[in-house]
């Protein structure tokens, strides 16, 4: 044999190994460890699980409780006749209109911080004061005539 009958011969034989040893490597048949089959009762299995997940999980309300709340400052248009009552830690700035402080009775106030004084029922509210309810007992505002552009920062109820 020549020297070209010697290298188109080894040059056949390694092919061969290769081929062989590739084929080996791959799986022959789906299904099997090497090459697992995804079926629709493990796909069942594991969405029941991540149902069971998912219902164990603590559940988030998807709205407050109150007629309003926010951690923010809001603009609330009151008409003449409503209260605005602040839950615990409201605050209040009244813009325009005129609104009196509404109290549960006489031994109560509201705090008028930016005059450092307190407001008994019934009493004038002044136009850009800072107002806070410290207890959800009751306590807010009666716009008096007209409208009443009202800023709240809190949870709180229009009635």
């Amino acid at each position: 044999m020549n020297k070209w009958g010697y290298g188109i011969t080894g040059a056949a034989i390694a092919f061969t190994v290769g081929l062989v040893s590739v084929g080996t490597a791959a799986p022959t048949e789906p299904g099997t460890e090497g090459d697992p089959v995804v079926t629709r009762s493990y796909v069942e299995q594991v969405r029941q699980e991540l149902v069971k997940l998912i219902q164990a999980a603590p559940q988030q309300p998807s709205s407050p409780t109150s007629t309003g709340s926010t951690t923010s400052y809001t603009v609330e248009k009151v008409t003449a006749g409503k209260t605005i009552t602040g839950m615990e830690g409201t605050e209040f700035i009244v813009r325009t209109g005129q609104v009196k402080a509404v109290t549960p009775g006489e031994d109560y106030t509201i705090p008028d911080l930016t005059s450092g004084t307190s407001m008994p029922d019934g009493e004038a509210v002044p136009h850009d004061h800072l107002l806070l309810i410290p207890r959800a007992d009751g306590r807010g505002l009666t716009v008096t005539s007209g409208k009443a552009d009202i800023i709240v920062r809190g949870d709180y109820k229009v009635q």
